[in-house]
């Protein structure tokens, strides 16, 4: 709509003068059609015979908003057709009623991709948690390296181990040193370093060790975001809450780390709700095989204990039957992001799950965004 000067109501309308008197060469001829109008041959105004002859007639009376009148003398302006006040109210209201049902359906626990249309759903996001333990030769890393590039929507944090840690020596291997490099030229990707601690067993200096040699790969330009702890104690044994809390501020305080630095624990189950709040910003509360997965709502009850977010809990679920189909993996993946905030799937079982790609590696990621 064309928007018109604001205008006081009181303001009269005056039409717009005719060219005739507003131009001095028109003036003549307007002085003669003014006298012809006010006067005849029986000497009585003409004037005075049109108004007598006009009150006669019924007038259609005008409209006196001052909008109105000026949209219509704004030059060129078509004539606009009213508003349809009414089917907009009932579209606002047929509108609001639908928020309302989607809301009261799904606090009653009816999930929207049973309500709507699947294109219509956004998923959840869900972080990419992989356990890398795969020897950098022959190109061995370009399918990670195509994953990320492929989903820059996504963020990707990759465990490193060279030998069930960081290797013996001050540096990783020569052959490790231009994939992490070029992992870390990703924007989406971060690495961080595997540490195992037996449980709370393992002694808490060899654990600082380890950490303290990733920290050091920083002088050789391979920073890495933060550590791993492998099989973490899920309950408080033997003094268990103090080992995490120690080993946990000692990535906290050891120059060398990226940031924003990552502490993630893998109890491989739920843990004890007092044993989440020692500096672990995620928490693996399941890895094993598909079949020994738990049940939904049993995770989903024993996570509401611990009171956390999803994005603080992670999975990682390996052994999954090769002969899945498409939309099991699908069930799987859309099942788990309610719960938690990282995910890893793999089909690969036995000893070197991790030490090579899941056959059906960039499935699982197509079907996770």
């Amino acid at each position: 709509m064309l928007s018109v000067p604001n205008e006081s109501s009181s303001r009269k309308y005056h039409p717009p003068l005719s060219p005739a008197s507003s131009h001095g060469k028109f003036s003549s001829a307007a002085s003669s059609r003014e006298a012809l109008l006010t006067t005849s041959s029986n000497d009585i105004p003409l004037r005075k015979l049109i108004a007598a002859a006009s009150s006669s007639k019924p007038s259609r009376p005008l409209h006196t908003s001052t909008s109105n009148l000026s949209l219509q003398s704004w030059p060129g302006h078509p004539r606009q057709p009213p508003q349809n006040q009414g089917r907009r109210i009932n579209d606002h209201t047929i509108a609001l009623s639908v928020t309302i049902t989607l809301a009261i359906l799904v606090l009653i626990g009816v999930p929207l991709g049973a309500i709507l249309p699947q294109k219509y759903v956004v998923p959840l996001p869900i972080n990419v948690l992989v356990p890398f333990y795969v020897y950098p030769d022959h190109n061995s890393w370009e399918r990670m390296f195509q994953a990320a590039i492929k989903h820059p929507e996504s963020n990707f944090t990759i465990i490193l181990s060279v030998d069930h840690g960081p290797s013996a020596s001050v540096w990783p291997p020569g052959i490790y040193l231009a994939p992490i490099k070029r992992l870390n030229m990703l924007p989406n990707v971060q690495a961080i370093g595997y540490v195992d601690t037996e449980y709370g067993s393992r002694d808490g200096e060899k654990v600082r060790k380890d950490i303290a040699t990733y920290a050091g790969w920083n002088n050789t330009d391979l920073g890495i975001s933060g550590i791993f702890f492998d099989h973490t104690p899920a309950e408080d044994v033997n003094d268990a809450r103090i080992y995490l809390k120690n080993v946990s501020a000692t990535v906290r305080h050891t120059e060398g780390f990226l940031e924003p630095t990552i502490v993630v624990h893998n109890p491989g189950k739920v843990p004890n709700a007092n044993m989440t709040n020692y500096q672990a910003d995620v928490t693996v509360v399941f890895e094993g095989e598909y079949k020994s997965m738990p049940p939904r709502e049993e995770t989903k009850a024993k996570l509401r204990d611990l009171g956390g977010r999803r994005q603080d809990y992670a999975e990682i679920i390996h052994s999954v039957p090769r002969t899945m189909s498409r939309g099991g993996i699908r069930k799987i993946i859309n099942g788990e992001r309610r719960y938690v905030g990282w995910l890893y799937v793999t089909d690969r079982m036995g000893d070197n799950k991790y030490e090579w790609y899941s056959d059906r590696w960039e499935e699982f990621l197509d079907l996770t965004f």
